[in-house]
């Protein structure tokens, strides 16, 4: 019997042969790629995280900015409100003030009118005074000369008409 070889295994001869050191070494430099990779992975990811905290605060700053806006927005309308309210209370004011001057002017005008019937008045008294004054000096002289005839005189002799 013929003896068999066992079948050697030999790389075709157009394939690179590897040697032990040189597979050892492009293992080391695949890891160092690796953790290079994962260390750049690890600031992707930090860098990840602070952008979607940074988004975040800008969506609460957002959400801030439109609640400002909506007071800010109700201030201005109370304001506007409160404006007109002060513009009519002021135009109130004005004629009310208006008004006043009118008041003082008649109160003016009525002391004036007051003051000249008291002077009238106190003429007519002092007119009336005197009158009487001398219709009681003409009684008494009628009665000291009793031959004389009686005669109205003081002003109540305009009243009773002509003697026949």
């Amino acid at each position: 019997m013929s003896e068999t070889k066992p079948i050697a295994t030999q790389a075709p001869p157009t394939a690179k042969k590897w040697d032990l050191n040189s597979l050892l070494a492009k293992v080391l430099e695949l890891q160092d790629a690796l953790v290079a990779a994962q260390e750049s992975n690890l600031l992707l990811s930090a860098q990840t995280r602070e952008l979607e905290r940074m988004a975040r605060d800008s969506e609460d700053l957002k959400a801030e900015l439109a609640a400002q806006s909506l007071l800010l927005s109700d201030k201005s309308r109370e304001n506007k409100l409160l404006h007109q309210e002060l513009a009519r209370v002021a135009t109130l004011l004005d004629s009310k003030l208006q008004e006043t001057e009118q008041l003082k002017t008649s109160l003016t005008d009525i002391s004036h009118q007051l003051r000249t019937r008291e002077a009238e008045r106190d003429n007519l008294a002092r007119l009336y005074t005197e009158l009487e004054n001398e219709k009681k000096r003409a009684q008494l002289m009628a009665a000291q000369e009793p031959e004389e005839a009686p005669r109205d005189s003081g002003w109540l002799r305009h009243f009773k008409g002509k003697p026949s």
